[in-house]
This record gives C-alpha cells, structure tokens and sequence, in this order.
C-alpha cells in the first residue's frame, strides 16, 4: 500500500471518530506512516520539526495515542521504561525481540509459533483478533562484548 493511501486511511478514520485533521496531525502521520524504523514520540517531534518548527509536543503524542489506538501504530515496550513506535498499516505481522541491554529491536515471523497459538486459542474457544509477543533478552553483540557482566 501506498504511502498515500495509507494517510487516506488515517485521515477517514480520524476524521470519522471527531479528530480535526490539521495541518500538523498530517504531517505527524506522514511521518509516522513514513518511517520503516521503530521510532520514539521525542523522534517522531524531532522529524517533523524539520519540516515545521512549529510542531507541538503535546500533538505528536496525542496523535500517537490514537494512531495506536486505531491500530494504524503499534507501540513497543523496551523493558527500559522506554516505548517505541512502528506503524502497521499495511504490513504483514511479525513479532518482536527485543535487547535489555542496548534496546535493540529484531522483528521475527514464525509460521509455526502463530499456528500454535491459533490452535491453543481454538482448544480454548477464544477468538484472537490481534496479538504481540516480545521477548526480552540479550541480542548478539551485547553477548559477545560481555555487557551483563
């Protein structure tokens, strides 16, 4: 999908649900949708101030909550007090590793592991709509540098 209908999508669903789409809130969701990296609010502010210093802190986090609320983002917590964003739309799904260390993100799909669960929610009668999983551990560098020592 493209990356303006993506923002088409966005700008529907919010207009629909009472969001004024102003010229800030399209600019912060271009940048949000833009970006293929997992990025924080305080980046997120960052790009878009380059664009218009006028930006404000309070609307990139406001318009990130409902993007993640929508679905249209997905926030990730690092295990480090920390939150990072990818946006979702139109993206196939995959999971998450994540390093305690150097909070480095590694973005994983394993068909089997999403049979499993399918099969351990239909023994239970449970019907998944959406799930996450992040593992939190020690990525590779960090282990060969000794880091939690």
């Amino acid at each position: 999908m493209k990356l303006d209908q993506e923002l088409g999508i966005v700008e529907a669903q919010l207009r629909r649900t009472g969001f004024r789409w102003t010229n800030q809130r399209s600019l912060i969701v271009r940048t949000a949708l833009g970006s293929h990296e997992h990025f924080t609010a305080e980046e997120l502010l960052e790009l878009c101030r380059r664009s218009d210093p006028k930006v404000s802190r309070a609307t990139v986090y406001r318009t990130l909550a409902v993007l993640e609320q929508a679905g249209f983002v997905e926030g990730l917590d690092t295990g480090d007090g920390g939150r990072r964003f990818e946006h979702v739309l139109g993206h196939e799904h995959h999971d998450h590793m994540v390093c305690r260390l150097c909070a480095s993100i590694f973005e994983f799909r394993d068909d089997e592991l999403e049979r499993r669960q399918e099969a351990a929610a239909k023994k239970l009668g449970f019907r998944i709509e959406r799930h996450s999983l992040r593992i939190h551990g020690l990525c590779r560098d960090c282990q060969r540098a000794g880091k939690d020592r």
